[in-house]
C-alpha cells in the first residue's frame, strides 16, 4: 500500500481548516532520510499532485543571494502557461487550485528549507569566487579516490596547477582584474573537465584536478582543452603537475607532494 493509499483521518487545525496529517509526516520522513536538495523538492510536488490530482503544481520560493526560485511539477520550465506564472510571492500554485492553504504553507515551508540547507551545502563545498569546489571538498574527492584507486585498482591523475603571472597582474592593474582572471579560468576549468572529475581552487592561483580513468594521452588532452580558450587571455597562462595512481602512490599526500614537485620543477626550467 502506498503512503497517499494509507491515507490518515482528516483532522483539523485550530482556524477549523482541514489537513491530514500523513502529509506533514511523509515530508518530514523525506527530508531526514533523504539528502535535501532540488530533487527532494521535486519529490514533494510529485507526492502533492498525485494526492490533490493536479495537472500542475509550482512552487515559489525565495533567496536572499539568488532572488525568487520557482519549481515545477515534472522538472517542467516555468513559464507563461503555468500556474504561478504571475506570481509576485512565495507560495505552492496549483491547477486546479483544489489544496487547502495549510497544506500549502507546509509544503512551502519544508521546500525552502530544503533549499536552504542544499544552499548552505553546495557553499561550504565550493570557492565563491570560481565557483568550483574548495580545498575542503577536493581533500575528501582526493581521499575517496585515493581509496578505490588502491582497493579497486582504479586510475587516476591528480593535476596541480599555478596560475603564471597572477600576482604581477595583481600589482599592475590591481585585485579586481585578477580576480577577474581567477573568475575565466574557474569557467575554463568547468568547461575542460568530464562528468564525474573534480576541478578545485586550493588557495590564491592553485588549483586542483582529480581526471578519473586518466593517464598519459588523456592528461594532455585535459591541459589542450584548458588552454584553447585562454588564447584570446594573453595574460593568463599555466604550469602543471601531475601525480598518477595507483602507479605513483596510492596515498593521498604523496600524491600531492609528487605533483607539487613536477610542477615546481617546470616552473624552475621556465624561468632559466
Amino acid at each position: 500500500m502506498t503512503l497517499v493509499e494509507n491515507v490518515a483521518p482528516v483532522e483539523t487545525d485550530p482556524s477549523g481548516e482541514m489537513y491530514e496529517p500523513w502529509l506533514f509526516l511523509t515530508m518530514l520522513d523525506q527530508l531526514s532520510s533523504s539528502e535535501a536538495n532540488l530533487g527532494f523538492i521535486y519529490s514533494i510536488l510529485d507526492l502533492l499532485a498525485l494526492r490533490y490530482q493536479l495537472s500542475d503544481v509550482v512552487v515559489v520560493l525565495e533567496d536572499a543571494s539568488l532572488g525568487m526560485q520557482a519549481f515545477r511539477l515534472g522538472r517542467k520550465s516555468v513559464n507563461g502557461d503555468s500556474p504561478a506564472s504571475l506570481a509576485t510571492a512565495p507560495g505552492v500554485f496549483s491547477e486546479p487550485d483544489v489544496v487547502p492553504e495549510i497544506v500549502r504553507d507546509a509544503v512551502r515551508n519544508v521546500c525552502q528549507l530544503s533549499l536552504t540547507l542544499h544552499l548552505a551545502r553546495y557553499g561550504a563545498d565550493h570557492d565563491p569566487l570560481t565557483n568550483i569546489a574548495n580545498r575542503r571538498h577536493f581533500d575528501a574527492a582526493l581521499r575517496t579516490a585515493a581509496a578505490r584507486s588502491s582497493r579497486y585498482g582504479w586510475a587516476f591523475t591528480l593535476v596541480l596547477i599555478d596560475l603564471d603571472g597572477s600576482k604581477a597582474v595583481n600589482d599592475r592593474v590591481g585585485h579586481v582584474v585578477g580576480d577577474d582572471l581567477l573568475r575565466s579560468f574557474g569557467c575554463a576549468l568547468r568547461r575542460s573537465v568530464r562528468s564525474g572529475d573534480t576541478a578545485a581552487r586550493i588557495v590564491g592561483d592553485e588549483f586542483a584536478i582529480i581526471l578519473c580513468n586518466a593517464e598519459g594521452t588523456e592528461v594532455l588532452a585535459f591541459t589542450e582543452r584548458l588552454r584553447s580558450p585562454l588564447v584570446s587571455a594573453p595574460d593568463l597562462d599555466f604550469t602543471f603537475g601531475t601525480a598518477t595512481s595507483p602507479r605513483d602512490s596510492t596515498d593521498p599526500a604523496e600524491l600531492y607532494r609528487i605533483a607539487d614537485a613536477r610542477l615546481h620543477e617546470k616552473k624552475c626550467i621556465v624561468s632559466r
